[in-house]
């Protein structure tokens, strides 16, 4: 028999310690391998706060696995009707918790039944737990190929459990439906039912329903958008009576200890696996709020569905923006991205570079995409190249404003080094096309028609990036000086474009008469303008960023700032510089910090009285605001920027006037009225 292995440990304590210190304050040695997931996970052992393995013992209970359960008798195998409708209550609550970002195996996997389904002899209780594993899976599917999460929004790892047994969703479908025409025979039979069957038959509707809804996503095709969306009605309604009958089912007990208990759940059971789990003791969403999250869930999934009457880039960007304001869940944003690029096709059906194709013609209209120049096979080349490589662009911008908002920012930051690229590789490709286009016919002025459009892009993003930081409460009030300068500076940046793109569209238009005239062959399409509207709101937020630096270099030098803008810590130019860090790119030219007027300067160089004409310009940008805003069709939903320069414009008046003159706290930017634009408190 051979002998034990012999150790030699040495304590490194001293030395690790000692080494440590050389790091600078902030810094971390880390493998690359070790993720925020591992940092959540590392657990400190025998601490009762940590390591969950300590939980158990408190109790003096022991954690059963369901073959264990099964043996020792406390798992029923033939439940009540009270208890399958707290179980499947239970599942739901499980559910929603893991689409909080939890892990599968503290949650979903709780369920015993679940680990057991073949030795169930209730067929209903059968029915709604295959229901429960397939919504998972195809949630599971849908979340997993959009990519639209990251490790805080929800967690991919199944721990090697099965979801998908072999089960076919139509299978599933046919077991629930079987429970609900048993039901439903009573019913009209004329046999009163009574309300613990009427709970079941509610609950194995919405498990239908919901299996219906989650695979006609998954398996997204444009024909089926009305009956998905009928699905998707039928299914919101299943929620209320669902909510009203939750007091009907067996009720999850907590201990004293808090530790949750209900029949044919082991919420410790994830001391069972082999694999690592995060060590917190999670607390399972209560059925109440369960319910309340299922219907904003289905609210934001039927609001996905009305995509497809967005027929532009630019209306679908927008789209895009709006829904993530509402603040979805990941599933309801993975659906939106997972529908919209179905195989990287627009709803299922078209190319995302017809897409792209459209929009550019909108907005420019270049040489190249006029049927005499299209169909040369060299010109067709450069511009389908181009396309695709666009299509990426574009695409990575659609899936970045599909995760969470924090993430959001992060993502827009990282995707305009590759929007910097892309503008000049378009510019390169607007001087070939007219040097090619111009050897082949003088007329042929291409101009810079494909880099103008992505330099409008550009500069949309990066306004995104900017007010996607008031949204998460980034900023101080002693920033929100040069924020809106720079917003400033980036609206003038998109008014030029505009314009630019305006240009272009009529010589293209002039250019396209005179080919008509030269070929009669050649058909004209009438052109609508759709970017009046475009500039006419760019003009207002310039107008309206002017407005709100003007109130804040008078309240500035008012002394109302001088708390936040400490001199001795303070740096202002640091902070400038470290703000707008992702805006160092070739174009739109960043904005240096000598040509900004900075705070500072501007309190010591200010002559006596200069405030009060900063507060009557602002009073007067806000009130042009609010005759421009006036004068828009009521089409267009600008009621909440309308009620802000209202507000504004009353308060500013109130300042002009010595409203808090002699007072040193802060003006308030209040953002709850609209979520980019704050109306100011002064105090």
């Amino acid at each position: 028999m051979s002998s034990p292995p012999h150790y030699e440990w040495v304590d490194i304590t001293k030395a690790f310690a000692s080494v440590s210190r050389t790091l600078p304050i902030g810094h971390l040695v880390k493998d690359d391998n070790f993720g925020l997931f591992e940092a959540m996970s590392a657990i400190e052992l025998m601490d009762a706060k940590m390591d969950a393995g300590m939980l158990c013992n408190k109790e003096l209970c022991q954690v059963s696995s369901a073959e264990e359960a099964i043996e020792q008798g406390i798992l029923p195998l033939n439940p009540g009707t009270e208890d399958i409708i707290g179980i499947s209550d239970e599942i739901l609550s499980c559910v929603c918790t893991w689409l909080n970002g939890h892990s599968m195996a503290q949650t979903v996997l709780t369920c015993l039944y679940l680990h057991s389904i073949p030795q169930i002899e209730s067929p209903v209780l059968v029915s709604i737990c295959n229901a429960a594993l397939k919504c998972c899976e195809l949630i599971y599917c849908i979340i997993s190929t959009a990519g639209c999460y990251e490790e805080e929004d929800f967690l991919t790892c199944t721990y090697g459990y099965n979801l998908s047994p072999n089960m076919s969703t139509s299978k599933v479908i046919s077991l629930l439906k079987d429970g609900e025409d048993e039901l439903n025979r009573k019913i009209k039979r004329g046999q009163d039912i009574l309300p613990v069957e009427d709970a079941i038959l509610k609950r194995l509707t919405f498990w239908k329903y919901f299996v219906i809804v989650l695979h006609k996503i998954q398996m997204f095709e444009r024909k089926n958008m009305d009956p998905l969306k009928g699905d998707l009605k039928v299914l919101f309604h299943t929620v209320s009576p669902i909510k009203s009958s939750l007091q009907i089912g067996t009720q999850a007990v907590v201990t004293n200890q808090k530790h949750r208990q209900m029949v044919g759940f082991e919420y410790l059971v994830n001391q069972k696996l082999l694999s690592s789990t995060p060590p917190r003791y999670i607390e399972i969403m209560e059925r109440d709020a369960m319910c309340e999250y299922l219907m904003r869930l289905f609210a934001h999934i039927e609001l996905v569905t009305k995509i497809s009457d967005s027929l532009t880039l630019s209306s679908i960007i927008r789209f895009f923006v709006r829904f993530s304001e509402q603040n979805p869940c990941v599933l309801s944003r993975s659906c939106l991205f997972y529908v919209f690029l179905m195989g990287n096709k627009v709803l299922g059906e078209e190319p995302f570079t017809k897409i792209i194709k459209e929009e550019i013609k909108t907005f420019s209209y270049p040489v190249s995409f006029f049927p005499p120049y299209m169909s040369d096979a060299n010109v067709k080349s450069l511009v389908n190249n181009f396309l695709d490589g666009t299509a990426l662009c574009i695409q990575d911008y659609l899936q970045a404003m599909c995760h969470n908002k924090g993430r959001q920012r992060r993502k827009l930051g990282a995707l305009l080094p590759d929007l910097s690229d892309l503008y000049k590789k378009s510019e390169n490709f607007d001087n070939m096309l007219h040097a090619y286009l111009s050897n082949n016919d003088n007329s042929a002025n291409h101009m810079r028609s494909y880099s103008c459009w992505v330099l409008f892009i550009t500069v949309e993003v990066m306004i995104k990036y900017l007010l996607l930081g008031w949204d998460l409460e980034l900023y101080g009030i002693h920033e929100a000086h040069y924020i809106y300068c720079y917003l400033e500076y980036l609206f003038s940046w998109l008014r030029q474009t505009i314009i630019c793109g305006q240009d272009q569209v009529l010589a293209g238009e002039a250019l396209e008469k005179k080919l008509a005239k030269r070929n009669k062959n050649m058909k004209r399409k009438k052109k609508e303008k759709t970017n009046h509207m475009v500039l006419q709101m760019t003009n207002v937020y310039q107008m309206m960023s002017h407005g709100y630096i003007k109130a804040l270099e008078g309240f500035a030098i008012q002394g109302k700032l001088d708390s936040y803008l400490d001199k001795k810590y303070d740096n202002e130019e640091l902070r400038f510089r470290q703000r707008f860090l992702p805006f160092n790119i070739s174009m739109p030219i960043p904005l240096e910090i000598s040509k900004y007027p900075s705070l500072s300067y501007i309190i010591a160089n200010a002559p006596s009285g200069q405030e009060q004409e900063l507060f009557q310009e602002s009073l007067d940008n806000f009130t042009s605001v609010k005759q421009v805003l006036d004068r828009i069709p009521p089409q267009h939903s600008v009621d909440c920027l309308s009620k802000v320069v209202k507000m504004n414009c009353v308060q500013m008046g109130l300042v002009v006037n010595g409203h808090c003159k002699d007072s040193k706290k802060p003006p308030i930017l209040d953002f709850s009225i609209c979520q980019n634009v704050p109306f100011m408190k002064v105090v």
